[in-house]
């Protein structure tokens, strides 16, 4: 594993855990940190899609993340109900499911692109000019890449969002 993914990991895991403590030890107003946890996992979920999704391609690095994602789908389903995590539109904790679901679509879309072209999957948002070639693979953006880095982003949001 590489030195960023040693940050990136224990900077989620981190930041996760002294939000937990925080809200458990009751050292902050308990609502204001239900009401704002999802900022997050929302930001880690698309810096992960996003930055990080190429480090995907490692098998070691997918199933850590797919391993996190599991305990945080776990967590989910175990403190959905309780009263406190309960808001006007669904569930303070509903982020908590962006990240396994990030993590298989953008294995998914990968393996689509594989089957379809032969390479590996590259998100576009962050690299407008389809003229760029992209450094790692050394190849030119497809419209492909376009249209399922917008699929991906989408099933993340409504995946995340609309499901129990």
């Amino acid at each position: 594993m590489k030195r960023i993914d040693w940050i990136l990991l224990f900077s989620y895991l981190g930041i996760n855990l002294i939000v937990w403590l925080i809200y458990i030890l009751d050292l902050y107003n308990r609502e204001f940190i239900s009401e704002m946890y999802f900022i997050i996992p929302f930001v880690f979920v698309f810096l992960i899609f996003d930055v990080y999704h190429k480090r995907f391609w490692n098998k070691k690095i997918l199933l850590i993340w797919g391993i996190i994602g599991i305990a945080q789908l776990i967590i989910y389903y175990s403190l959905k109900d309780l009263p406190e995590f309960q808001a006007v539109n669904g569930n303070y904790l509903v982020w908590l499911k962006a990240l396994p679901l990030t993590i298989l679509t953008s294995y998914t879309l990968n393996l689509i692109n594989q089957f379809k072209y032969g390479d590996n999957f590259i998100v576009t948002s962050m690299r407008l000019n389809s003229n760029r070639i992209d450094s790692k693979d050394e190849r030119k953006l497809r419209p492909a890449d376009y249209i399922l880095s917008l699929v991906g982003f989408m099933i993340i949001i409504f995946g995340t969002v609309f499901t129990n």
